[in-house]
């Protein structure tokens, strides 16, 4: 079904030039669909100039395809807004969405149930039902698939999400952003092509069950005769609203549902990127010692010219009046100045006989220098 889908793309961007598959995915045909949804509610000069006629001038398609376009870009923002509703993160009443996952959760036993019937007696019944496990989270201790969200989706999302902890101890919430920015171009954009059939069909989806929404709002706002009858989609038919409206739901259901496959191979995709990049990560993982002191106090530095004082540990000294900034301090080291210039050093300071010495030991011997100062 994907590559069916890739092969189409790859049609599309030959018959489209300069329309790539995520633009296609996530834009244009969202913002098609949208206008399709909004077209019969318009009327009189606005009708005759959206309607499609080859006869009509090219600044006219060009303001047209400029809509679709808006109306794309508009679905697109929203798709991570679609996402938290399908999910079942967002808008989901408590006892709603304890109901979905309780239902999700019985679904994860039927399968358990079902695939130990046919273990050892059709592999091939077994295979299927495991493969439909293994959509859900796993518990990292006891390796059971449980439901965690009232949605498939949600179930979906969720199971490759938590695999970077689960084999690695790696929060994918925080080390997924930082993977992909180390990973190829090339390799991002056969990827990128990969995720916006998942995130099209999602947009498409949720357009259609705004679109079904809105009818239903318009129709019963004229039944109800709160809106005159211009506001009716189709024909003053009682019949033909409910199944167009009707069309619109089944249409967002279906296109859901045609999601979950790619979503699925999305997952398998982002499991694969940690197994085979984490190690690309592993610089951060190398931290310096006493890397803090060492980051702020090159901020001091070259934000404000200003080097820590050794003195007193909580003052800087300026390179320019070589004055330590706390007043209970009031140090004076022009020798830590001239050290940090010749040496580049901002905390460590090498001793005589090469090696280096931190703050304790550069406190102590400066104390030293400093009593001789003030006598």
């Amino acid at each position: 079904m994907a590559l069916g889908f890739e092969a189409a793309g790859g049609i599309a961007e030959k018959l489209l030039p300069g329309v790539s598959l995520p633009i296609l995915m996530n834009t244009v045909l969202p913002g098609l669909l949208a206008g399709a949804a909004l077209y019969p509610f318009t009327s009189g000069a606005l009708r005759n100039f959206l309607s499609l006629d080859v006869e009509r001038s090219w600044p006219q398609l060009l303001i047209a395809a400029g809509a679709v376009v808006v109306l794309g870009a508009l679905v697109s923002a929203l798709n991570g807004e679609f996402y938290k509703v399908y999910e079942g993160r967002t808008g989901w009443p408590t006892r709603l969405s304890d109901w979905g996952v309780a239902r999700q959760q019985r679904r994860v036993e039927q399968l358990y149930s079902k695939a130990d019937a046919e273990k050892g007696v059709n592999q091939q019944r077994y295979d299927e039902y495991w493969y439909r496990l293994r959509i859900y989270p796993m518990h990292a201790e006891t390796a059971r698939r449980y439901a965690t969200h009232p949605t498939l989706l949600g179930n979906i999302l969720k199971g490759y999400e938590q695999y970077p902890d689960n084999r690695y101890g790696m929060d994918s919430v925080f080390y997924w952003p930082r993977l992909w920015l180390v990973i190829d171009k090339d390799q991002k954009e056969e990827i990128g092509k990969s995720w916006a059939i998942a995130d099209g069909l999602l947009s498409l989806s949720a357009v259609s069950v705004l679109a079904g929404l809105f009818w239903l709002a318009a129709f019963t706002g004229a039944e109800l005769g709160l809106l005159g009858s211009r506001w009716f989609p189709v024909r003053d038919d009682f019949f033909e609203s409910t199944v167009a409206i009707a069309g619109w739901f089944v249409l967002g259901y279906a296109l859901y549902r045609l999601s979950l496959p790619f979503h699925r191979q999305n997952g398998e995709i982002f499991k694969s990127l940690f197994d085979l990049y984490r190690d690309k990560l592993r610089k951060m993982t190398s931290l310096a010692p006493r890397e803090s002191e060492l980051w702020e106090a090159a901020w001091a530095y070259l934000q404000y010219l200003r080097i820590p004082c050794p003195n007193c540990g909580k003052g800087t000294i300026s390179v320019i009046t070589k004055d330590c900034s706390n007043a209970s301090c009031g140090a004076h080291l022009p020798d830590v100045v001239a050290n940090f210039q010749r040496s580049g050093k901002l905390i460590d300071v090498p001793k005589s006989n090469g090696e280096k010495m931190d703050l304790r030991d550069l406190i102590n011997e400066l104390a030293k220098a400093v009593s001789r100062n003030d006598e």
